[in-house]
């Protein structure tokens, strides 16, 4: 049995340090609190490639910090229908001329979340100290994942723009991105963010909120399933959406409310296409 006092005994429980690996300065070896406080544990050799957080992959890791550590996160999921939208959005494609931009399901979750903003001020807005900054302009950003790491081009007015002009800059801004010939002015003045990973297969996230935003959208893959449609089974293309809301800006009523619109404008989504 390790000699050591009631003190370094119990220290080194709270630190889960093994008596035995220590070497005790006290009378015949009798191990003190300042033994085990002094003990580093000799860690394994670890074999791989050891790459510096620099460059963008920083700033990243400290903005997503600040943002996890300062904005207490809410976050609310629902699933869409998309059948219906689907089908729009590839007659909308097939009428466009060669050459011309196609619209993805980014650009028409951009699109609908834009229209939808300025009646939902609350997720268009920023904490400013002790005040709320409801923004009148409707800047989108898109997440767009690089090797170097994930950044945000933006689209500026989004909710004046229409389907064409969301397509032809969604395809413009996110070719640029990963070609890394984006401008400061592109990533900049951000209102609200949506982030699709659904092209990787994800079903569902929770993201983390880009400050000094107050929401974000995480957007799922569109996967067949079977559903009960009027008692009766169908195959429909369903899609999870999550919005993660900063709860000292936006509460659950608003959330909710917000993300009901948006279901009932992708399912429903005629006059959302003429």
């Amino acid at each position: 049995k390790v000699k050591a006092t009631p003190a370094a005994r119990r220290l080194a429980r709270e630190r889960g340090i093994d008596l035995s690996l220590l070497s005790g300065t006290g009378p015949d070896g009798l191990v003190r609190t300042e033994d085990v406080e002094a003990f580093v544990p000799v860690e394994a050799p670890v074999e791989g490639e050891l790459v510096p957080l620099k460059g963008v992959r920083k700033i990243i890791a400290e903005r997503m910090e600040t943002s996890w550590r300062t904005a207490p996160h809410i976050s609310f999921t629902v699933t869409i229908d998309m059948t219906e939208a689907e089908v729009h959005r590839a007659a909308w494609n097939a009428e466009r001329a060669e050459g011309e931009a196609r619209l993805s399901l980014t650009g028409v979750l951009i699109k609908a979340v834009a229209e939808l903003l300025p009646r939902h001020r609350y997720l268009n807005a920023s904490l400013r100290g002790e005040e709320v900054l409801l923004h009148e302009a409707v800047n989108v950003g898109m997440a767009v994942a690089r090797e170097e790491g994930l950044i945000v081009p933006v689209l500026k007015g989004a909710d004046r723009l229409t389907l064409g002009e969301v397509a032809s800059q969604c395809s413009n801004l996110a070719e640029r991105a990963r070609q890394g010939k984006l401008t400061p002015d592109d990533v900049a003045g951000g209102t609200f963010t949506v982030s699709n990973l659904g092209m990787f297969g994800v079903e569902q996230f929770n993201p983390i909120i880009n400050p000094p935003e107050s929401a974000i959208l995480a957007v799922g893959t569109v996967a067949t399933e079977p559903v009960v449609v009027e008692e009766e089974i169908a195959i429909r293309q369903r899609m999870r959406i999550t919005l993660a809301v900063d709860h000292r800006v936006a509460d659950g009523g608003l959330a909710g409310q917000f993300l009901a619109d948006l279901k009932s404008t992708l399912e429903e989504p005629g006059p959302f296409f003429q």
